[in-house]
């Protein structure tokens, strides 16, 4: 990953995704787990999603990530997501 993209992708980790989902991901790249694609405005304007590189299961979820199974080979294995009200929802998937 380029320097730019980098700074670009800590910057959006730590000033926009969830904060539940900001421990995860921390707690998942403590592990070994990569940081592999992030991006804003999907599934709608103001989400971000992070994607990591290897799979993780449910043992991060709690009441402000909720954890999915999809293991669509079309999509992603699984996913946390963030739903407060009045604010769009923020993935972690893998």
């Amino acid at each position: 990953m380029r320097r730019e993209s980098r700074s670009a992708t800590l910057a959006l980790l730590n000033t926009r995704l969830h904060p539940a989902l900001q421990a995860i991901v921390a707690a998942e790249v403590a592990s070994g787990n990569r940081v592999s694609d992030t991006g804003v405005d999907w599934p709608e304007p103001g989400s971000v999603h992070v994607t990591l590189s290897k799979r993780f299961d449910n043992h991060h979820a709690n009441a402000a990530a909720s954890f999915s199974l999809c293991n669509d080979p079309h999509y992603w294995h699984a996913s946390y997501e963030t739903s407060t009200a009045g604010e769009p929802v923020h993935l972690l998937i893998c």
